[in-house]
């Protein structure tokens, strides 16, 4: 809908002073709401998806709010894991632009109303029409200024934290953990995947200020048994062997922290059974992340953007080459705004580099002259694109491919595959 992509990425006021008004012309839909939060750097939609799956296989109707989409952007908008329709995606983003626009005019010093914050109102205003029972909902950005911290959760979760968006949450782990760990709210339970001392200082330091009962997968003797192509599985206290669907080391400890999340809402009441836990973890599906979309030849998209992301995408790939045989071929793309470091996790376990735009058509594409010239000063085959179906073709001639670098680059090459 036109509406949708009009509006600003951020704002030039720093605040929750704008959403709160927009929620509030709109009847504050998020106070009907039970929600799950979920902030981290990487790891958040994993969680959140193994979250609906297990809670949708326990007969609960389940709302889920993610962000970017790949496809579509009704992706961003969920009830058990199936999409917002047409019709009514253009009516709650209407009455959500309606809610901005009187915002924008009764309070200009607060400056204009952004896109993700329109996102989430439209969001709380479906969810709440639609009488879902319980609502996973992943920050956009951050957590402590993030649109979506006007809700008071029943259980919050920080999947991981590592440096990424330095601009907008600070330069150091400390900084972005105490960003993070603004969703961290009075007396509720918060559930820990971060792995980095530092970050895990902070929030901790945060939880006992709030009173917020602090629970940590490193706490729990968990035991990952590895992956493969067909999945990854672990051992969990109390509940046992896990299968999940989802590849690579780094979906284990997603897992892991998904299963603690499972554990705090069965102690909150929750009935949650243990077939619907095993059968949840293994049917989860989360597109544009370490996903085969042809095995002969075999071609995987990844949507890592941040170093985080990348150094566990080259861990993944480095067991696949081992099972391969071969080094791959990499599509890659990114936004202007990264780093070209992000491509060094990468060079060992490359045969060449075929580098395209990225464009979110928010945040402009690094030009890919700019890629390949830092790739080839270090002794690297690479070849640029600016149109995408030629970068495809070409990249696609020599197999192993992974495609990453990007989510919107990821959105672009599946529309080109289910075409």
């Amino acid at each position: 809908m036109q509406i949708i992509g009009q509006r600003q990425r951020f704002g030039s006021h720093l605040g929750l002073e704008r959403i709160q008004m927009v929620c509030a012309a709109l009847g504050n839909p998020e106070q009907d709401l039970t929600c799950i939060h979920i902030a981290g750097t990487s790891g958040k939609g994993s969680v959140a998806a193994t979250l609906t799956e297990v809670l949708k296989r326990s007969g609960f109707r389940v709302g889920s709010f993610t962000s970017p989409h790949l496809e579509h952007y009704s992706e961003r908008f969920r009830i058990n894991g199936s999409p917002i329709d047409p019709e009514t995606l253009d009516s709650v983003i209407a009455s959500a632009d309606a809610a901005c626009t009187e915002v924008e005019a009764t309070y200009p010093h607060l400056g204009a109303v952004t896109e993700f914050e329109l996102a989430a109102a439209a969001g709380f205003l479906y969810f709440q029409q639609s009488q879902v029972d319980l609502v996973v909902l992943e920050t956009g950005l951050g957590g402590r200024l993030d649109a979506t911290n006007v809700v008071t959760p029943i259980l919050t979760v920080i999947t991981t934290i590592s440096l990424d968006h330095q601009d907008r949450l600070g330069s150091t782990l400390e900084e972005i953990a105490f960003e993070k760990g603004g969703i961290i709210k009075p007396e509720v339970p918060i559930i820990s995947g971060v792995k980095s001392p530092r970050a895990e200082a902070t929030l901790k330091q945060i939880a006992a200020q709030r009173h917020a009962p602090w629970r940590s997968i490193k706490e729990v003797p968990w035991v990952g048994h590895g992956w493969t192509l067909e999945g990854g599985s672990l051992t969990f206290p109390g509940i046992g062997p896990i299968r999940t669907s989802l590849l690579g080391a780094h979906q284990l400890e997603n897992a892991a922290t998904a299963l603690l999340a499972l554990e705090e809402l069965k102690a909150l009441g929750y009935v949650i059974p243990l077939e619907a836990i095993k059968e949840g973890c293994q049917g989860v599906s989360w597109p544009g992340r370490l996903e085969v979309v042809s095995k002969k030849p075999f071609i995987i998209l990844d949507g890592a953007h941040n170093e985080e992301g990348i150094d566990a995408l080259a861990q993944s790939l480095q067991q696949l080459h081992e099972e391969l045989g071969e080094k791959f071929t990499f599509l890659f793309g990114m936004l202007h705004n990264k780093d070209l470091s992000l491509l060094d996790p990468l060079l060992p376990l490359a045969q060449r580099f075929v580098f395209a735009t990225a464009d979110s058509g928010r945040l402009a594409a690094m030009e890919p002259e700019i890629m390949v010239d830092y790739v080839q000063r270090r002794g690297h085959s690479a070849l640029g694109y600016h149109n995408l179906d030629q970068a495809i073709c070409d990249a696609k001639k020599t197999p192993p491919l992974c495609i990453c670098g990007s989510l919107y680059l990821i959105g672009s090459v599946k529309r080109f595959f289910t075409a």
